[in-house]
């Protein structure tokens, strides 16, 4: 449903020239309430596109 960046950090434990963001996602199904492994699979398909297209590093 949305994306929605809420923190930028460049400092102490960030590689120089790197910085670290924090996003805010929503999933929603207007039907019904959506699974925890349906959840898992959106979230699991946004990190795999991200590495893909942006070269990221994702933490946990």
């Amino acid at each position: 449903e949305s994306v929605d960046l809420f923190d930028e950090y460049r400092g102490q434990g960030v590689p120089e020239g790197q910085r670290s963001l924090a996003f805010r996602m929503i999933y929603r199904a207007f039907d019904r309430t959506l699974t925890d492994a349906e959840v898992e699979a959106a979230q699991q398909q946004v990190r795999a596109r991200l590495e893909q297209t942006f070269q990221v590093q994702l933490r946990s």
